[in-house]
């Protein structure tokens, strides 16, 4: 059966409704609101899988097409994860879940329709749409000292961000004359004017800080550590996966004949993002905040891919924030987990886990190997991908950064292990018991990561296939 192509994003709406009403005709019934949300999130799963084609809408503004299509299924898993998470675990009172689940819904639809814009006006719509959603999620916790803080200084710098977008999106507006993706490429030709080069510098800032590049990243340890735990998985896995699809949209595609603009920029950043997030993680006591720099530093071998060509780079980027989803939300649920049964976010709390919570330990222990790119994983994989699509257009040595930022990252999820695995717990250190809706996101998270490590082919057949009808050429 074929779907409309705008049936998810209608969908996630009329979710979005429905449990405000739920919320309204039920107050304090947190219950009903999650049911309504995870009864939703399924049919809105089964929707996204079977909207795939190949349409343009509004005059070319807006596509249904493969890259959209994967984002959105990505969107749709991180959002309904992120939910089952917070079923039991959300600092905030009962009467305020049915807003929460409204703002993880609002959050999402913004970023389909980021996914699927091909006109700057309506792109900037689905942003903010999603940003000040996420705002909203960050602070939630209004009896939270830091979860308010978090709030603030997301707004602040979030709507820093937007103006430098803004204004460049607007000078590339006067350099192009148009805001169609379509006609911006056609008018910029393949030499950049001053105007032209100045905005989409300024767009790559802005972009930066949707995706936590170096150096507009500054704002992600604090946010990640002081918003719930499950909001902070929702920021690292679907704002970064629209902020990919975004940057895919623009430079890829609109920006693609105007690469030498910036293509140094992009190569510069990925350095450094790889490199400040591995190095500033390695002395984090926190958990969140060590997650919060191994999140930028993820961003940093997703932009090695990005660099790749049109096809090959599209398709490897798309399957490693499939794979960076299951392995960071499986990271993020164990923290929950900890943080719930112990009250604590300090690594050293950590000690003896192996012994006091076994399973814990070992999905905890195969996210973050996943993570740092350890066979038979799907992280592994995922970062072969991502290396090979830059080696395509002779990028040796940003390979080689990248591998060794790699073996760095190893050494701070190592320093996990040992203590969860050879640090002696403390004496008064009891058991660590999981919460059901946290086993379930654990489970799923860890077989999808083995099953992308063992059979990587389906999948990537799948991506590389639509980012091929996307982008024909090399």
């Amino acid at each position: 059966m074929s779907m409309a192509p705008w049936s998810v994003e209608l969908a996630t709406a009329v979710l979005l409704v429905l449990v405000l009403l739920t919320d309204l005709l039920a107050p304090g019934r947190k219950g009903l609101v999650w049911a309504c949300f995870l009864a939703g999130s399924l049919v809105i799963l089964g929707i996204a899988v079977a909207a795939r084609g190949e349409v343009l809408l509004l005059g070319g503004s807006y596509a249904s097409d493969g890259i959209s299509w994967v984002a959105k299924i990505v969107i749709v898993i991180g959002t309904g994860l992120a939910g089952v998470m917070s079923m039991d675990s959300l600092p905030i009172r009962e009467k305020h879940q049915g807003a929460y689940a409204a703002l993880l819904l609002a959050a999402a639809l913004g970023m389909m329709v980021l996914v699927s814009s091909r006109e700057l006006v309506t792109m900037y719509v689905g942003l903010e749409t999603s940003a000040v959603s996420m705002y909203g999620l960050a602070a939630l916790a209004k009896k939270d000292l830091l979860s308010l803080e978090a709030g603030i200084k997301y707004l602040v710098i979030g709507a820093l961000s937007s103006g430098v977008l803004l204004y460049g999106l607007a000078l590339v507006y006067a350099a192009a004359g148009s805001t169609s993706l379509d006609a911006i490429r056609a008018a910029l030709g393949h030499s950049p004017s001053p105007l032209s080069a100045a905005g989409i510098i300024l767009v790559l800032l802005g972009v930066g800080f949707k995706i936590t590049m170096v150096p507009m990243h500054v704002w992600t340890p604090d946010v990640y550590q002081g918003a719930p735990t499950p909001v902070s998985a929702f920021i690292s896995v679907v704002s970064k996966s629209a902020g990919f699809v975004f940057a895919v949209r623009l430079f890829t595609f609109a920006f693609a004949d105007l690469r030498g603009a910036w293509e140094p920029f992009v190569m510069a950043g990925a350095v450094l993002t790889m490199t400040v997030g591995n190095l500033a993680a390695i002395p984090q006591p926190s958990a969140k905040r060590l997650l919060a720099y191994s999140s930028i530093s993820q961003a940093g071998y997703l932009l090695v891919g990005f660099l790749g060509t049109s096809s090959s780079g599209t398709s490897a980027v798309l399957f490693y924030l499939f794979v960076y989803t299951l392995a960071n939300v499986a990271a993020f649920a164990a923290v929950i987990a900890f943080s719930t049964a112990t009250g604590s976010d300090r690594l050293d709390d950590y000690a003896g886990l192996a012994r006091r919570s076994p399973l814990l330990a070992l999905v905890f222990t195969f996210a973050l190997l996943s993570l740092a790119g350890i066979p038979p994983l799907g992280g592994f994989v995922g970062k072969l991908y991502l290396f090979s699509a830059a080696m395509e257009r002779g990028y040796l040595w940003l390979v080689v950064a990248a591998a060794l930022n790699s073996v760095v990252s190893l050494y701070y999820y190592l320093l996990i292990l040992k203590r969860m695995y050879i640090t002696q717990a403390l004496p008064d250190a009891g058991p660590v018991r999981v919460a059901f809706p946290v086993k379930a996101v654990l489970l799923l998270t860890t077989v999808g990561t083995f099953l992308l490590g063992i059979l990587p082919g389906p999948l990537m057949q799948v991506f590389a296939e639509v980012s091929s009808r996307v982008f024909p050429g090399p």
